[in-house]
């Protein structure tokens, strides 16, 4: 059973932990909900469900891109990516963009690794994807 949308949903971080799919489904009820009202009742939606609408679509976005640094060090580790523009596309930004966020996730892995002792990546790891993604093409 889902969690039921309250109206105390206004951020993504008002939202409790659960599974995509369960947040797929509220962002689904919410956006159906304001539709209804906007294009078959043409009345106005509710805060409520614009607020959740916007919460958990961007909850979403948050859970299913939060891997996508760990697959570009997987392209760069088995040599399957060719150039930066190309990783950019993948990710809707542009290769220039890709590399520093890329880095930049190095970096926050290695502050990780430091912090927990277990999580993140090593500074032996941390060089070896610097150097792999310098040797990716423009």
């Amino acid at each position: 059973m889902s969690t039921p949308i309250h109206s105390s949903i206004r951020t993504p971080d008002d939202i409790p932990h659960q599974p995509l799919s369960e947040l797929v489904e509220h962002w689904s009820s919410a956006r159906l909900r304001t539709f209804v009202a906007t294009h078959i009742e043409a009345s106005t939606p509710t805060a409520d469900d614009l607020f959740a609408e916007l919460a958990y679509g961007t909850r979403i976005a948050q859970e299913t891109t939060s891997g996508r640094w760990c697959v570009v060090a997987d392209l760069l580790r088995t040599r399957n990516a060719t150039s930066w523009p190309e990783i950019g596309a993948a990710m809707a930004m542009t290769g220039l963009e890709a590399k520093a966020g890329f880095h930049e996730w190095v970096v926050r892995q290695t502050r990780l690794r430091t912090t927990t002792g277990i999580l993140g990546l090593t500074n032996a790891e941390a060089t070896a994807l610097h150097l792999l993604a310098e040797e990716v093409s423009w």
